[in-house]
């Protein structure tokens, strides 16, 4: 009984000490490509709050592609990483905007793919 309670308590700190804030949405299946990809660094300020909006596609381009797939990776892996949404778009459209918001006094460090297929 002791043993596995220590077990137990051991699995739930490991687990939140790698929180990270990742956004997962739809599945990569094969004839699926990288459309884009980006890295999105912003350095914390104490007491400030970092934001930023990521656009596919960027604004004077078009696209051809449906949406598969958005993988949006936090890089801060101890949990002090922001935090994604979709604000517009996502899966089966074209387009997608994405926003990315720090925690307070903490900067931003995200990879965002997103994966595609040309009909």
């Amino acid at each position: 009984m002791r043993t596995s309670s220590i077990a137990i308590l051991l699995c739930l700190l490991a687990a939140a000490a790698s929180q990270s804030h990742d956004l997962i949405l739809g599945q990569a299946t094969y004839g699926d490509v990288i459309v884009f990809k980006a890295d999105e660094v912003k350095y914390g300020f104490p007491l400030f709050v970092r934001t930023s909006i990521v656009e596919y596609p960027e604004q004077g381009q078009k696209n051809y592609a449906y949406i598969k797939a958005i993988y949006v990776k936090d890089n801060e892996r101890d949990g002090s990483g922001g935090y994604p949404s979709i604000s517009a778009g996502g899966i089966g459209q074209r387009f997608v905007k994405i926003k990315l918001k720090s925690q307070r006094g903490s900067g931003l460090n995200f990879t965002v793919t997103i994966y595609g297929r040309y009909v």
